[in-house]
């Protein structure tokens, strides 16, 4: 059995649609836990006619306030055996549970993963388009954790594990906000091996009413908060650490290190050639260049052998 997790709040326009796209998948060896966070439109009632249909469902209010409580609720009420998250507003491909579920039955410590599209096409922006050409783009390069500090390369809605393997990392419990990013950072901390299955799995959709787009929980700062948390604690080695570019995500990153005690040592692009002058250096890149410009840095970088994801990193 797959369980699937989804905190819900406000998601009254979205829920039926959303359970439509379950019934109809290809495996209907499930269950669906739904966690209300606190809504103030009719998703609750609406959760519970659509549970009186099916038994599968099982329903239950936020403990708390928020993502991170409404999914720890959820996973306390877990029966399955694997474990997929998905929220109320975006929908399931019809083959996605049977493909990721094939994927992971013969894996250990493994995380399942697909590809994401964005819905409807007539709102989605540059700056989104661009995202999911990335987040696909890393996936199909299995190129995961060498990027894990530019940007959170597992979208929050579309995994699957051992229900088990969840529970023995500390599950949902203990997170931060951005939460979904948190959790990678965790699967990467635990050494989890990411896998792809090379379609489609999730259909994204894009509204002004977004949590990611209205929370400060998920804007840029409390990314920057996170991952430099993060890179300090599972990667810093104590050495020179310097930063290539200056802009906004040079600056955050410099006043989160601060505030770690770290005093990183910055240094323009145009000048890369200048960390041979530094002793065992790692490296956070603040820009990110066009294609020949990068190739012609990352060709230096391996010839002085400073290893990408071991010594530095796209930020």
């Amino acid at each position: 059995m797959i369980s699937i997790v989804t905190p819900c709040k406000n998601a009254v326009r979205w829920i039926n649609e959303f359970y439509e796209s379950i019934i109809q998948q290809t495996y209907q060896d499930w269950e669906w836990i739904i966690v209300d966070d606190q809504s103030t439109d009719t998703s609750w009632e609406i959760i519970q006619t659509i549970k009186e249909r099916d038994s599968r469902i099982k329903s239950f209010k936020n403990k708390g306030s928020g993502i991170i409580p409404a999914l720890v609720t959820a996973l306390n009420q877990v029966c399955g055996e694997y474990i997929t998250r998905m929220d109320a507003d975006d929908l399931m491909p019809s083959g996605r549970l049977e493909l990721m579920i094939n994927k992971i039955q013969h894996t250990e410590k493994t995380v399942i993963t697909g590809l994401v599209e964005y819905f409807p096409k007539s709102d989605i922006s540059a700056g989104y388009q661009t995202y999911e050409d990335w987040i696909n783009r890393v996936n199909l390069e299995g190129s995961q954790w060498n990027h894990i500090y530019r940007e959170c390369v597992i979208a929050s809605p579309n995994w699957m594990m051992r229900t088990a393997e969840l529970k023995a990392i500390g599950g949902f419990e203990g997170l931060n906000y951005p939460e979904d990013y948190d959790l990678v950072f965790r699967w990467y901390e635990h050494q989890f091996r990411i896998d792809l299955v090379p379609e489609v799995t999730l259909l994204w959709r894009e509204h002004p009413d977004r949590t990611s787009r209205n929370s400060d929980h998920y804007q840029q700062e409390a990314f920057f908060k996170l991952k430099i948390k993060r890179f300090v604690k599972l990667d810093y080695q104590n050495g020179p650490l310097i930063i290539w570019g200056n802009n906004v995500k040079s600056r955050l990153a410099s006043r989160f290190l601060n505030e770690s005690g770290i005093s990183p040592i910055h240094q323009e692009i145009a000048d890369f050639r200048l960390i041979e002058t530094i002793k065992s250096p790692q490296l956070l890149i603040a820009v990110f260049p066009e294609e020949k410009r990068r190739e012609e840095i990352i060709a230096y970088l391996e010839s002085i052998s400073i290893e990408l994801g071991k010594h530095w990193w796209w930020l």
